[in-house]
């Protein structure tokens, strides 16, 4: 039997696959778009993101807004 990895991708959305412009990650310089007290993760959005990829990839801007986007 053989085991497969799966590669996590810190800079990668877990949701949609693209680039997720983690500026904790990224660069360490500025402060990441997430910061922004704006900017709310509600636990249902936190929900989708697949159980092996939780608190490993952050969710990009664009998810985060679509999410709010479809609960309005």
């Amino acid at each position: 039997m053989q085991i497969s990895r799966i590669k996590v991708e810190a800079l990668i959305c877990p949701l949609c696959g693209k680039g997720n412009s983690c500026g904790n990650q990224d660069d360490k310089s500025k402060t990441c778009w997430c910061a922004d007290p704006v900017i709310t993760f509600p636990k249902g959005l936190l929900a989708q993101v697949p159980e092996h990829l939780q608190g490993k990839a952050c969710i990009c801007k664009s998810c985060v807004d679509k999410f709010h986007q479809d609960s309005a």
